[in-house]
């Protein structure tokens, strides 16, 4: 029996090179995203995660169980509201409820956040309302209504994480692990548009503190780690690939105490 991972937003950034990495170890990929992956060894099925009814027809394209299930797509935060909260949470959140129970005892699902989801906790009374809807369209529902007062993008990003911590203790005893990655500035064809969508304050923070941006290799492989049986024991974490950036924060914050 063939070993099989889901990678979403496997046509470019993060998730192509966790594809190709995936495929030089002799995994059988199945790309989900809206275009077609140029590597030949992924396989492809259409999905739009800002469209729940798209989501769905995907997942019944799928056949039989699967092994892992990486959530890598994202958008940036030039996007429009809606659109960054479908794709990032609420999009991930849907396909990831109806995955879940196809994916085998021992797998695995690993949800692709940011850096700026990592004040979650702080933020969870906000959050809780968005993370109780139980529907895509209640999600927009709560998006229109509230209109947070942060950007969006880090409403999302926090809410994978919060989303990822909570999820884990429910699908541990099904056999199947949730863990999180939360990369700073990666270098993908998104980045101007992040760039566009950030601080520069804060961007230039990351960039002092690791010394350059990540490359999506450097990200692929770490959530590669989280998608394999080699880490077996990891559940409901949040794995920072970021270059010592929380860790330089973190150091910073408690210094000016």
């Amino acid at each position: 029996m063939s070993t099989v991972f889901l990678v979403t937003g496997a046509s470019s950034g993060v998730g192509r090179a966790l594809a190709q990495f995936l495929a030089r170890h002799n995994v059988s990929v199945i790309g989900l995203d809206r275009r077609e992956p140029p590597d030949r060894e992924v396989s492809h099925i259409g999905c739009d995660l800002a469209d729940p009814t798209s989501i769905d027809a995907a997942v019944e394209r799928l056949d039989g169980q699967v092994d892992a299930l990486a959530n890598v797509a994202g958008v940036p935060g030039t996007a429009p509201a809606e659109t960054v909260l479908g794709v990032n949470f609420l999009g991930m959140r849907h396909l990831t409820e109806a995955l879940v129970g196809r994916i085998r005892r021992g797998g695995s699902v690993v949800n692709v956040s940011s850096s700026e989801g990592r004040h979650w906790v702080a933020h969870l009374a906000e959050l809780r309302p968005l993370l109780a809807t139980r529907t895509f369209a209640e999600g927009l529902r709560w998006c229109r209504e509230q209109r947070p007062d942060r950007p969006v993008y880090d409403v999302a990003k926090e809410a994978v994480l919060a989303y990822t911590t909570a999820s884990s203790t429910l699908t541990w005893a099904d056999g199947v692990r949730m863990n999180a990655v939360a990369p700073g500035t990666v270098r993908t064809p998104s980045l101007p548009e992040v760039e566009r969508s950030t601080d520069p304050r804060r961007i230039a923070r990351f960039r002092s503190a690791a010394g350059r941006d990540a490359e999506a290799a450097e990200i692929a492989s770490v959530v590669a780690f989280l998608m394999s049986n080699e880490s077996r024991w990891v559940n409901g974490q949040t794995l920072a690939a970021d270059g010592g950036v929380t860790a330089a924060t973190t150091w910073a914050a408690l210094q000016a105490r």
